[in-house]
């Protein structure tokens, strides 16, 4: 369901949206209906702000979300999903500032940018990992298939990566 602001006031907003919601969409077909439910909420929302070119993260910019990541003020990278956190982000630390949209915003953005930097760092792995996951493997396997390597050391390349940019 989309905002009918997007198709009057916010219409430049449009394609982008469409874009990060039909990602989902296609995801969805792909795989089997529990495949999907299993897989991490921040790698489903990474997956479409990628490929929508930030689409769902607007209103807070990378500086931003790397200066919350170099603070430790990051998304917390579990390997499933859970009844507990449907279609939630959660943070590794409890915020100082109460859940807001500009928490789910920056949840949105750095699940990106980590996605971002899979794709960019290792497109063969992301496309051995891309394939796992559509064969119903377990999100951590998949990783590991695609890149040799747990989801936390990953992280720590990435997180050390954003400490070495503006």
């Amino acid at each position: 369901m989309l905002s009918p602001a997007l198709f009057s006031m916010q219409r430049q907003r449009l394609p982008a949206l469409l874009t990060h919601e039909l990602s989902h969409a296609h995801l969805a077909s792909s795989m089997s209906q529990v495949g999907v439910w299993r897989l991490p909420q921040w790698f489903k929302e990474g997956l479409a702000v990628m490929v929508s070119g930030g689409a769902g993260a607007e209103g807070v910019s990378e500086s931003q979300a790397r200066d919350a990541i170099r603070s430790a003020d990051h998304i917390a990278l579990a390997s499933s999903n859970s009844l507990l956190n449907l279609g939630v982000i959660r943070y590794a630390q409890s915020p100082e500032v109460p859940d807001t949209s500009f928490r789910t915003l920056m949840a949105y953005r750095q699940a990106g940018m980590f996605v971002t930097f899979l794709h960019d760092t290792d497109a063969a792995g992301f496309a051995r990992m891309m394939n796992a996951i559509l064969d119903d493997r377990s999100f951590t396997e998949a990783v590991t298939t695609g890149y040799g390597a747990d989801l936390q050391a990953l992280w720590l390349r990435f997180s050390q990566a954003q400490s070495t940019r503006q």
